[in-house]
């Protein structure tokens, strides 16, 4: 059995988080981050891919040969405020737990995936949903993730979700002297958002569907015709394939409200489309076994009945691998995401704990999975059936 951490790695692990912490780099500008998990994990023989399909901060490291082989999704995008989501930690842990996998491991591939911009900022962002679609996780047998939360658990759910802009174009005019020689484009960024209001009537209440929107631009002055209004629209459901439906439904509302308005319409994704996560029940009781082997009560998430609240690029990853899940408390119960609070329990000087238990307990799951051929046929067949049924 993989043993405890020694006090070397433990330390260089910390290190690491702490620089990644310190750096707090914004979505798609982790170029310090990706660069410091670069060169460590080249620093104990593994081969890296970087920069990785065409994103600067993206990369691909591997140690070992053949099958079967393990992907370890690393983030380390930081938010205005900070690693207020605790992505530091999430890097280190990936980074930790491929270390300790390459000392101990007699045979297989370990892959630690260097994911930008799971928050959704900037050119990468989403990138796992653009690994996904690229194939990147197509020699891997399986993918594990973590995040830190405040309480222990395994497993995932993660609501589908899809944002863009929309911007309407008009023509400005006085709003007194010559209002009939402008088109209002607010006006119709206004109707625009009355309308998509109405479409939570029209799906069942087992598809819960979340609708968010805000105007980012409204005119310019209030006695001019505002020939330039931007309404960003934020789409949430438990289905992938209906929030797909959702949005078409939504686009071409959008464009029939352009059209009878009679301005330009232009739409700008800002992200690729998160999937509903589809959670591998068999690689999380592996985790959960060895959570109580370290003395953790940890829950599993994939028995809670209640519907996802949030939403992920790692979504997309359980969509074409299977993919089990992790959380490690941090903070205090309850405390909520992306705040100062959150932060400040992020620094891996007050998580460090919990952090090396989640690395010693994915490395762990990771050694019983590879050491048996049939948990793996299990994992699979458990993939294939939750690709076969309806999300809920």
């Amino acid at each position: 059995m993989i043993p405890s951490m020694d006090e070397k790695l433990r330390e260089e692990i910390l290190d690491v988080s702490r620089k990644i912490y310190s750096y707090a780099e914004i979505g798609s500008e982790e170029r310090k981050s990706s660069k410091l998990l670069v060169d460590m994990l080249k620093s104990h023989g593994f081969r890296v891919t970087y920069p990785y399909l065409d994103m600067d901060t993206a990369f691909r490291a591997e140690w070992g040969e053949g099958r079967p082989a393990v992907g370890l999704l690393a983030e380390y995008d930081a938010l205005p405020n900070g690693h207020s989501c605790g992505h530091n930690l999430i890097a280190a842990w990936a980074y930790g737990t491929a270390v300790l996998l390459s000392k101990t491991l007699k045979s297989g591939r370990v892959v630690v995936f260097g994911t930008p911009s799971e928050e959704g900022i900037g050119k990468y962002a989403g990138s796992k949903a653009i690994f996904a679609e690229k194939g990147a996780f197509n020699d891997v047998d399986f993918v594990i993730g973590m995040h830190p939360d405040d309480t222990w658990s395994v497993g995932a759910k993660a609501l589908a979700d899809i944002s863009f802009q929309a911007i309407f174009r008009g023509r400005a005019s006085h709003m007194a002297d010559a209002p009939e020689k402008g088109i209002n484009a607010l006006d119709a960024a206004v109707t625009a958002y009355n309308a998509i209001n109405t479409i939570r009537g029209w799906a069942k209440n087992d598809k819960h569907i979340v609708i968010g929107m805000i105007f980012r631009e409204a005119g310019v002055a209030t006695n001019i015709v505002p020939e330039r209004a931007v309404l960003e629209v934020d789409l949430r459901s438990s289905s992938g394939e209906f929030l797909k439906d959702l949005k078409e439904k939504v686009l071409n509302l959008l464009d029939g409200i352009s059209k009878a308005y009679g301005t330009s319409l232009e739409i700008k994704y800002l992200s690729p489309l998160y999937e509903n996560y589809l959670s591998n029940r068999v690689i999380n009781e592996i985790l959960l076994e060895k959570f109580r082997e370290m003395g953790v009560d940890a829950k599993n998430l994939d028995q809670d009945p209640r519907p996802p609240s949030g939403s992920t690029d790692e979504a997309n990853v359980s969509k074409v691998v299977p993919t089990g899940h992790l959380d490690i408390k941090i903070g205090y119960p309850g405390i909520p995401g992306h705040s100062d609070d959150f932060r400040e329990a992020a620094n891996p000087d007050r998580a460090g704990d919990s952090l090396i238990k989640g690395i010693i307990v994915a490395a762990r799951s990771v050694e019983k999975i590879f050491s048996d051929k049939s948990i793996l046929e299990s994992i699979r067949l458990s993939y294939e059936q939750s690709i076969r049924e309806p999300p809920h």
